[in-house]
């Protein structure tokens, strides 16, 4: 199987030097075929100057290196600066080339171009993807990231590469790998005598492909497109909606989707049931009995003062016709109409809506009844 290293870079080509030379010294070693680079203008003139350029360029000081130690390099590690091999973000326009991705168009772009290259090689069976998101802006790896969850496949890998101070930082000469008899310096002349140690990080991703892709009768032509298509296709607690539920106020309210009104009996209702108190209407009973009307004007004094839940034998039935008020109102939220059977289900269920997607807030007035600590 070919192995392709697929690398986004800025302007320090050392992370792709230091991340092969990292692969070759696992074990078993593993020399890339194929180098593949996505970068701006600026980041291939810095590849030019520090991997292609001068009396023994930093590429071919770099495979004889690992020749030496006794890897295969002859027909691996195939790179050069040809369009092949470096290739270019281009602007959104398409008019031109990044200098920088440095705005939300150019992120854009960028996502469209990772998305695009990265899937001419995902799509041959016979191909290993080594993505390398250690180069160029955060912006930069974290989309290759996102795109290898999108497009990745179990044989590809996302590599990460750290590498010990000062050999992170600008050297004189510039640090590539560890090289037998080179001295470096910092900045300000001092020589470095510290040794190079590379650690390369394997960095776990979730593989997304197997469970969407026969969702398209053809590749999504963007990587928005395909974000918005996943999403339709996950399942609805992926979606679901955060809501805060605020006992003080007696409010139930969905981000970014307004207030649901409810009456007082309708929120002790569906606080009691999201809490999983399977003895709902039996809780709310107990708590009428302890707190008479005339409380004060709130939420409390309504469910005080409310014909509803005034004895055991009826507030069965009584809770039934709340929930059933509750999956009314959620029903005609836009945000919510898909999430009614876990929020409020059929037939007595506790509801399975995410937990991490509910807030309860302000203090509980059931607590004492439920015996909470």
């Amino acid at each position: 199987m070919e192995s392709v290293l697929f690398a986004v870079l800025g302007v320090s080509p050392s992370v792709l030097t230091e991340t092969i030379w990292a692969l070759a010294q696992e074990s078993p070693a593993l020399i890339p075929d194929h180098v593949v680079v996505l970068t701006t203008t600026v980041g291939r003139e810095r590849l030019a100057t520090e991997l292609f350029s001068g009396e023994k360029p930093g590429w071919q000081r770099l495979t004889h290196a690992l020749a030496q130690q006794g890897h295969e390099v002859v027909g691996k590690l195939r790179f050069g600066l040809a369009a092949d091999h470096v290739r270019l973000f281009p602007a959104l326009s398409g008019g031109h080339d990044l200098t920088d991705i440095a705005s939300s168009a150019d992120n854009e772009a960028a996502a469209d171009f990772i998305m695009r290259e990265l899937r001419s090689f995902t799509a041959n069976p016979a191909t290993a993807v080594l993505a390398s998101i250690a180069g160029g802006r955060k912006t930069m790896g974290a989309l290759l990231m996102s795109c290898m969850s999108l497009l990745g496949r179990e044989q590809d890998r996302v590599l990460h590469v750290l590498v010990n101070p000062p050999y992170d930082s600008p050297l004189t000469p510039p640090f590539l790998f560890p090289e037998k008899g080179v001295k470096h310096a910092t900045r300000d002349g001092k020589k470095v005598k510290e040794r190079p140690a590379i650690e390369l990080i394997d960095v776990p991703f979730v593989r997304m492909r197997g469970w969407y892709e026969e969702a398209f009768k053809s590749a999504p032509p963007s990587y928005k497109a395909l974000v918005r298509g996943i999403q339709r296709q996950a399942p609805l607690a992926v979606n679901a909606p955060q809501i805060t539920l605020d006992a003080d106020q007696g409010t139930f309210d969905v981000a970014d989707g307004g207030r649901v009104n409810m009456s007082a009996t309708e929120f002790a209702a569906l606080w009691l049931l999201l809490k999983k108190e399977s003895d709902a209407a039996e809780i709310i009973v107990k708590w009428k009995e302890n707190n008479p009307p005339g409380m004060g004007q709130d939420w409390l004094t309504k469910l005080a003062e409310s014909s509803r839940f005034t004895d055991a034998d009826s507030a069965g039935e009584e809770l039934g016709k709340c929930l059933s008020a509750v999956r009314g109102k959620m029903n005609k939220h836009p945000l919510l109409a898909g999430f009614v059977n876990l929020l409020v289900p059929k037939r007595g269920a506790l509801p399975t809506f995410p937990r991490g997607k509910i807030r309860f807030k302000g203090s509980d007035p059931f607590a004492d009844i439920c015996g909470y600590p």
